[in-house]
């Protein structure tokens, strides 16, 4: 995608997909289309995919490249002023069936407008409550042809068994799909597929998912639906009102207790390492860096000299258009830095590059605004209770208000295999395109652990993903010649 400088930009709050721009004025829609052999990685840009797992705007993986901003007007690269988010006013007061009421018609107005024309779509559903929802709204509205693709870790795979009786009970189509990829081909040349970096380590089977329902649709070209976002927009207060909590601890008793973190409990799973993290974390990054950081492992595993920088930029970036509570910034930086640029970024370009057209219902901009209002003004019994309420309505109660597995490799398989430990160790080698912005020695040591089977934390394994999944990035990034 090429533009000329006099057209105007409206970024999305949450844009899964990123306008890029080289010094002399050209666009993209990806780095790589403007990045010749010349190109410098950007040392604050690698900070942030190994702190966060996604790089932060205007940043991309090269210096000589800028990103427009998510939730910002442009005139070509030149920036015009933050986009205003409605407040929805509507919101306040409502009622718990009210609520429930909104989140319909918002999600009924983003499928709508999704779909168009179009046949009826393809929801990605694994039968929780985002989903599952979606699923409520196609069959409320309708769309009876739409077919639902499970991705189940087995046979007995007890959440893609529970899936299919929900949609048996919503009288949609049902399809479980398998891996039919092995579980570190999505390190063999990600640069080649993925526009940036990001840090995910659920990514095999997200990915997988994605190969599995490119072959199903067989080159017919789909709407895809996807229900990322949900837990971002309406799930966070809780978490956020825990960490403000652990927050009025005194620094000096959180700053002596995390001294041992690094020294002794990186690798060592369990409840003293979950609280020395996040102690960890707390006084090493200001409170929204804290919150959504993907680790604590700065300083240890990779250096963090550029670590002001980048926690500045994230500050800045949000600060425009979500206002100054900490619980609007946490909210914000996790449905258009977290949702948008790591979750969303595991399936969606290998579903594009198939022909097909993905949408994120609970990623737009109405969706946001809502979002946003609804903090101060929607009093939850538990996360996502709009959601909830709403899928209640249309399946039994006990598919809805039950725990739910996140979409991982419980097992964590992916890490002891050996071409992943082989992967992690010549990122940690002197000939890798980052070794400059790594500590070996620790990197080593973990690669040990892993090949004797030993357990870590997962926030230590995330780590080692996002330094793994980034080398190979740029190992295979395909940059054009001049």
């Amino acid at each position: 995608m090429r533009k000329a400088l006099k057209d105007w930009y409206e970024i999305p709050f949450c844009d899964t997909h990123g306008v890029f721009y080289d010094k002399t004025g050209r666009m993209g829609s990806r780095p790589d289309e403007l990045a010749g052999g010349d190109v410098r990685i950007d040392e604050k840009a690698l900070f942030s995919v190994l702190q966060f797992g996604a790089i932060i705007p205007p940043l991309s993986p090269w210096k000589e490249i800028r990103r427009l901003i998510p939730g910002y007007r442009y005139r070509g690269s030149s920036l015009d002023g933050p986009v205003e988010i409605d407040r929805a006013a509507r919101s306040a007061g409502m009622t718990p069936e009210q609520q429930a009421d909104e989140i319909e018609r918002l999600t009924d107005h983003a499928i709508r407008r999704s779909t168009d024309d179009n046949e009826d779509p393809v929801l990605l559903f694994s039968g929780g409550v985002d989903s599952g929802l979606i699923a409520s709204r196609l069959a409320a509205l309708g769309y009876d042809n739409s077919l639902l693709l499970n991705y189940s870790f087995g046979e007995n795979d007890p959440e893609s068994l529970l899936a299919q009786a929900m949609a048996k009970h919503l009288g949609l189509r049902f399809e479980r799909v398998f891996a039919q990829r092995d579980l570190c081909a999505c390190l063999d040349e990600p640069g080649s597929i993925y526009p940036q970096p990001f840090g995910d380590s659920s990514t095999p089977p997200a990915s997988n998912l994605a190969y599995a329902t490119v072959e199903r649709l067989d080159g017919k070209r789909s709407l895809i639906l996807d229900g990322t976002g949900a837990d971002g927009a309406f799930g966070l207060v809780n978490k956020i009102a825990v960490w403000n909590r652990m927050v009025q601890i005194p620094r000096a008793a959180r700053s002596a207790a995390s001294a041992f973190y690094n020294r002794f409990f990186w690798h060592r799973p369990g409840k003293p390492e979950y609280l020395l993290r996040i102690f960890q974390r707390s006084v090493d990054m200001p409170f929204v860096s804290a919150v959504l950081a993907q680790n604590p492992l700065a300083g240890f595993f990779y250096r963090k000299i550029w670590a002001r920088e980048v926690y500045e930029l994230l500050e800045d970036w949000v600060g425009g258009w979500a206002g100054d509570s900490s619980y609007h910034r946490v909210v914000a930086v996790d449905l258009a830095m977290i949702c948008s640029n790591i979750f969303a970024q595991k399936a969606q370009p290998i579903l594009e590059s198939n022909g097909h057209e993905v949408a994120y219902p609970f990623l737009q901009n109405e969706m946001l605004s809502t979002a946003m209002a609804s903090i101060f003004n929607w009093k939850m019994r538990t996360p996502k209770e709009p959601l909830k309420q709403s899928l209640s309505r249309y399946v039994p109660r006990q598919m809805v208000y039950r725990p739910k597995s996140a979409f991982v490799d419980t097992g964590f398989e992916v890490f002891y295999r050996n071409k992943f430990i082989e992967y992690l160790r010549s990122a940690a080698d002197n000939s890798s395109p980052i070794a400059f912005a790594l500590h070996r020695k620790p990197l080593i040591e973990a690669c040990d652990l892993l090949y004797h089977k030993k357990k870590l934390p997962g926030q230590t394994l995330s780590c080692l993903w996002a330094v793994t999944f980034t080398d190979r990035w740029y190992r295979t990034a395909r940059r054009r010649s001049r």
